[in-house]
């Protein structure tokens, strides 16, 4: 009997875009961070495997070249993630576990047919902001092991909705899934979930109450009826935290929402065999304009933060894992190199003093001393437009170098304290640790997770373990 089952991955990523074919698989290579490298993750291409969209036949495509092309002469090349049915199982006495596939159906006289697929998204914006449930936009697909045509996600306000945001008879495309069908060089069990093109929706009357915004006019048919048309934040609305999260919420605009939504979801993929479910889930997300630059803060560290954070607080941690410990702080700060290299911080470190004197203004500080917190405006460099940004790159460049790391904090017993800033519950203050002038999702200056900020000090004090006071 098949005794676990379970869906590979637990979480993808897919990506909007308007071209019919997707983006090429590739992977991660190695990081060219030689002296005279580029400082860049290098992304290799993998083989790709490729759909028919009517019949679902399954084949593999080798590269196309030695580069990825992540957009052609239609646009961004969507990601397309699969999801994979996993499992394990007694056949014969004989315990297994991996993919399952068509064999293992067979062997308990099951087939494609009793599989079953439910895949519901929502796109949740709206609703997020004015919590009028007439304002949800959601689209399900429920289709059997042995259906391979393509099912479109069509996204609608809920049938009961007084002031629905999608009136009846049309629907926001979210996208589409469909069900590679299994042979015998492909056996196991799939779904590919494809996003939307990653196009903007209004209301009908959008061109009358804005020409900021001139969409096609197929993609003007939402209701001017319903609560999103109407919606105006209120100061400090963590709903609307950062600022400026809904067109028509600047001043400028009066504040109230011109009603447009976007095609961006995500949402639930679900399969059943028998009586055993699994499940996993999917975010859609917008073209990433830098897909070889990697950020310092991933998803990965925040989940780690929250199931691991107490194992790096243990000293036997980095002392039974010194190399380990060591490869882990030297990602960090090659991450920290890439994400430097994708931010103009000239530019963050003026907005990040302008903040810093709005809120010496509105508490009836210093603004002097607010100002004085972050970076001065350096002297221009030679043919170099952003002096600040070229500064911080030349020094994450040598930090990616865990010798010159080492040495630094031997000489330096409190760097990562003076230089690296600690999570910190609303600390609305911008200053000159690291992450420089970066803005969180809440708000407030960026920072590592706890679990990151803990490793660095941690290491920081093992690197210090073996110098001699006073040398």
């Amino acid at each position: 009997m098949i005794e676990k089952m379970w869906l590979y991955p637990p979480l993808a990523f897919a990506r909007l875009g308007p071209s019919p074919d997707p983006c090429e698989n590739y992977r991660y290579g190695p990081n060219d961070l030689n002296p005279r490298g580029t400082g860049k993750t290098v992304a290799l291409p993998a083989p790709s495997l490729v759909v028919d969209a009517t019949d679902g036949t399954l084949t593999e495509r080798p590269p196309q070249g030695n580069r990825v092309r992540f957009k052609d002469e239609h646009g961004f090349r969507p990601i397309c993630p699969f999801f994979e049915v996993h499992g394990s199982w007694v056949i014969d006495g004989v315990r297994g576990d991996g993919p399952i596939t068509t064999e293992v159906l067979d062997a308990f006289d099951l087939t494609p047919a009793d599989v079953q697929w439910k895949v519901e998204v929502a796109n949740l914006k709206a609703h997020h902001c004015t919590r009028a449930e007439d304002d949800r936009i959601d689209a399900t697909v429920e289709v059997a092991g042995n259906q391979h045509q393509k099912r479109p996600l069509e996204g609608r306000s809920p049938q009961t909705a007084a002031r629905p945001l999608v009136p009846p008879g049309r629907q926001v495309p979210l996208g589409s899934v469909q069900i590679p069908q299994p042979s015998g060089a492909f056996p196991g069990l799939r779904l590919r979930f494809t996003p939307a093109a990653g196009l903007v929706y209004g209301p009908t009357n959008l061109r009358q109450r804005t020409t900021r915004y001139p969409l096609p006019a197929e993609q003007l048919f939402l209701s001017p009826n319903s609560r999103w048309c109407e919606f105006r934040t209120t100061v400090s609305d963590p709903r609307t935290e950062p600022g400026g999260l809904y067109a028509g919420a600047s001043d400028e605009d009066g504040g109230t929402s011109f009603g447009l939504v976007d095609d961006v979801c995500d949402g639930l993929v679900t399969v059943t065999v028998g009586e055993l479910t699994a499940r996993a889930r999917i975010v859609v997300t917008p073209p990433d304009f830098a897909p070889d630059r990697r950020p310092f803060t991933s998803l990965a560290d925040g989940l780690a933060d929250r199931v691991k954070r107490a194992e790096v607080r243990d000293p036997a941690y980095v002392s039974g894992n010194p190399q380990l410990t060591a490869l882990e702080v030297r990602d960090l700060f090659e991450r920290a190199l890439e994400a430097m290299d994708s931010v103009n911080v000239d530019a963050q470190n003026q907005r990040a003093t302008s903040e810093n004197i709005g809120n010496a203004q509105g508490e009836g500080s210093s603004v002097a001393e607010a100002r004085a917190r972050t970076f001065p405006t350096p002297v221009p460099l030679a043919g170099i437009t952003l002096a600040l940004t070229e500064r911080g790159r030349r020094k994450h460049r040598r930090f990616s170098a865990l010798e010159v790391l080492e040495d630094l904090i031997r000489e330096q017993p409190n760097f990562i304290e003076r230089f690296v800033r600690p999570p910190a519950a609303e600390d609305p203050w911008y200053d000159r640790r690291m992450p420089v002038a970066v803005r969180g999702s809440d708000a407030f200056p960026m920072h590592l997770t706890r679990r990151q900020y803990d490793l660095l000090v941690a290491w920081a004090r093992s690197v210090r373990a073996t110098v001699q006071e006073g040398s």
